[in-house]
């Protein structure tokens, strides 16, 4: 996706991402996250949580989410929110779920449907995108993001993992 910057050099205006394949990501971190998981599938859909390694975590743990899945996708727990995360958006996460009104931003609705679809489908989902001002719970100009489902069988999503990559707002946009 091209998003030109604005002749001023500000943040855009309105806020623009769009669903990229997992093979077309980009930033290296997320790469290396999508690769590591693609390692706990083996022969599955997807891997159990309980195949995630803490120790072969640990370089991705900042950037990482952990959603518990409530009710069968009525809501999403948050069970481990890394430091680059709670950064991003400025948000009070710790063991909330995502219908809680202190985690209430513009974007929770477009959150809450795509993990709803992840855990529904059982479908990886990468985004990127631009953080313009209306989304004012973030701290970041451009992100990119995949979300990956964990779940004991091929039929059950119990758990999605989100690692995210952002660039800081000083980092302003640039015309491709």
């Amino acid at each position: 996706m091209a998003v030109a910057s604005s002749d001023s050099g500000d943040d855009p205006e309105i806020t623009s991402f769009a669903p990229v394949a997992l093979d077309a990501l980009e930033n290296p971190l997320v790469r290396r996250a999508v690769a590591y998981w693609r390692t706990l599938c083996g022969a599955r859909r997807f891997p159990a949580r309980e195949n995630l390694d803490q120790r072969a975590l640990v370089p991705f743990q900042p950037y990482m989410i952990l959603l518990k899945v409530i009710d069968g996708g009525a809501d999403f727990e948050y069970r481990f929110v890394g430091e680059a995360q709670r950064m991003a958006y400025d948000l009070p996460y710790g063991g909330r779920r995502l219908s809680d009104p202190a985690n209430v931003s513009p974007y929770s609705k477009p959150f809450f449907t795509g993990y709803q679809y992840i855990q529904k489908s059982g479908t990886p989902f990468a985004i990127r995108g631009w953080a313009g001002k209306d989304f004012t719970h973030s701290r970041f100009a451009y992100f990119e993001s995949v979300a990956l489902p964990l779940g004991p069988d091929d039929d059950h999503v119990d758990h999605i993992v989100v690692f995210s990559a952002y660039a800081p707002r000083d980092l302003k946009p640039v015309s491709v």
